[in-house]
């Protein structure tokens, strides 16, 4: 099939903007560190302006932005958010694009958003769209969404995960609620409901329920779909009950900003998990819309740019739409010697496929690649992006960023791949020498050389800390485990630790005021973000210095906690 933007595989394309704080990550901790620069809360009208003309120029119809509780917490109310929202919309109107609003419509209180008026249980263990106090609460902040009706093309109900109703009957219920206002605003509105995390006869249920004509959001995030057949069967339930499909794209382009953000350039992993998808299912059902996540803002523009058009046309070329970007960014001169840096990062951080991009899969490219060569390669990176900025560069599209902004950005990102590749390459000396030597002070030596953390400058930096940094970590505790060789302990790393320990622990604390909140010691992340060992540690360090206090069962609380106080929200 020939595809051109007059017959495109996925007719409506869009960005879709996670707006998690890249200061303030999931509401849960603070990072004075990180660049504002890249921040779209921040960005003026022009900027919103340019991005909305950005993102035409990287072949996508339209937008979508992530309306949730957390991206009014940093901002301080849901107006200046919506401020912001209808600025945006309605530059993208102007341009010939839509605008889609994707909302939370079970989870209105966390992360750092605190509000008393929100219950989600029935006092008497019934269904909780019958109680009072639920059903006001749900009025109050679906409201507060479909003030943002009328400059909304479509509108996106997301129930699970974060979610707070248990029973299908409630979701359902709420969902028609939700609907409801938003087409009482504006009656041309298109309603969809992504599935993540929700039971299989979910579709079936709405549809059951009356909303035929609602547009059902499949994934394309590939571990879901692993078992054979899987996505085909989506596709021929949603084709049978008569709905458009869409897909909400997540984590193609680049990872979720509250748990392992970095720049990235995913060019060739765009297009293998879009050869994937189609061979899953495009011989049931193709999506009619399709979202990709677009979370470091602008940082993030050469997989944005690569997804676009690899919407239009899957069969192109990602490498050309690498080099086609990195000209559009700093002129057709210096397009070749930018490809090489956005060449780097591509082979230093994603790949080639999902399996070497994704942490969790066999093939995860941190572990593999060769260290010598990025190293290499990475100080060749560094030079010619010292070149290119002291040039007066200018984009040949309009981008929020100037020129020289963006590549001062991605300056500390080329460092922490030539220093993670210094570290792996420092790592298969000790290992070489160990296997020599066995335990000696030659060795032990060379272990403690390798123990300063890769840093995080002023890169936007998740839960889940900087991704070589904790690879690092892994593969240095990895090494003691083996070997009985202690690693000395990093004063900076376990200040950052503590630090956003104590920032999560005091967002649970706002929660209730005057009376102390005793918490799991694995309330980080479950334990997840830096294991568990390392998270007991921490923990116990900070009980030790005095900041936490720990009870009999085991669980832990401010120590000080009568000088902690909620937010006033609304």
């Amino acid at each position: 099939m020939k595809y051109d933007p007059e017959h495109p595989w996925i007719k409506n394309r869009e960005a879709c903007l996670c707006l998690w704080k890249c200061d303030a990550s999931r509401g849960y901790i603070s990072d004075m560190n990180v660049s504002l620069l890249t921040d779209f809360m921040c960005f003026s009208d022009r900027q919103l302006e340019d991005y909305a003309l950005m993102l035409k120029e990287c072949g996508f119809t339209g937008a979508q932005v992530t309306d949730m509780c957390s991206a009014w917490r940093p901002s301080g109310s849901p107006e200046f958010v919506h401020d912001r929202f209808k600025v945006f919309a309605d530059a993208l109107h102007r341009n010939g694009m839509q605008f889609t609003l994707w909302c939370w419509a079970a989870e209105f209180c966390d992360h750092g958003w605190h509000d008393d008026d929100v219950v989600y249980k029935a006092e008497d263990g019934g269904r909780a769209f019958n109680d009072p106090k639920v059903h006001a609460a749900f009025e109050k902040y679906y409201d507060i969404y479909a003030r943002m009706a009328p400059y909304a093309d479509r509108v996106i109900a997301h129930f699970y995960d974060p979610g707070c109703l248990s029973s299908m009957d409630d979701v359902i219920d709420f969902l028609r609620l939700f609907a409801d206002k938003f087409r009482a605003a504006n009656p041309d509105i298109q309603i969809g409901v992504d599935t993540w995390g929700s039971p299989a006869d979910f579709p079936e249920k709405l549809v059951s329920a009356g909303f035929e004509d609602i547009m059902l959001m499949e994934l394309p995030f590939l571990p879901i779909w692993n078992e054979p057949g899987k996505r085909a069967e989506f596709r021929r339930g949603v084709k049978k009950l008569g709905c458009d499909l869409g897909s909400w794209g997540w984590y193609t382009c680049e990872y979720e900003t509250d748990q392992i953000p970095f720049m990235c350039v995913n060019n060739r992993v765009i297009a293998d998990v879009y050869r994937q998808t189609r061979e899953q299912g495009d011989g049931v059902l193709v999506p009619s819309y399709w979202s990709e996540m677009d979370a470091y803002h602008v940082l993030n523009f050469p997989s944005i740019y690569a997804a676009g058009h690899l919407l239009i046309d899957p069969e192109r070329d990602p490498d050309e739409l690498l080099s086609e970007s990195a000209a559009l960014t700093v002129g057709d001169d210096e397009a070749e010697d930018f490809t090489y840096v956005l060449t780097l990062i591509r082979d230093a951080r994603s790949g080639d496929t999902w399996n070497s991009y994704w942490h969790t899969e066999s093939g995860y490219i941190l572990r593999r690649y060769d260290a010598a060569d990025i190293y290499k390669r990475a100080e060749r990176a560094a030079e010619i992006l010292r070149a290119l900025i002291k040039k007066d560069l200018s984009s040949k599209i309009r981008m929020p960023l100037k020129t020289r902004q963006i590549l001062k950005l991605m300056e500390p990102h080329i460092e922490q791949i030539r220093r993670f590749a210094e570290f792996r390459l420092g790592y298969e000396r000790l290992d070489k020498m160990y296997a020599e030597l066995g335990d000696c002070e030659e060795v032990r030596g060379l272990a403690a050389s390798l123990s300063d953390p890769i840093p995080e400058y002023n890169c936007v930096t998740g839960l889940w800390g900087q991704p070589e940094a904790r690879v690092q970590l892994m593969m240095l505790d990895e090494f003691s485990k083996r070997t009985g060789i202690r690693i000395p302990r990093s004063a900076s790393r376990d200040f950052l630790f503590k630090r956003r320990f104590v920032d999560r622990i005091t967002v649970e604390q706002r929660k209730t005021p005057g009376k102390r909140m005793w918490c799991s010691p694995y309330i980080y992340e479950s334990g997840l973000a830096f294991g568990n060992e390392e998270t007991a540690y921490i923990v116990s360090l900070l009980v030790d210095e005095g900041v936490l206090i720990r009870n009999e069962e085991g669980l832990v609380a401010l120590a000080d906690s009568e000088s902690v106080r909620f937010d006033f929200n609304i």
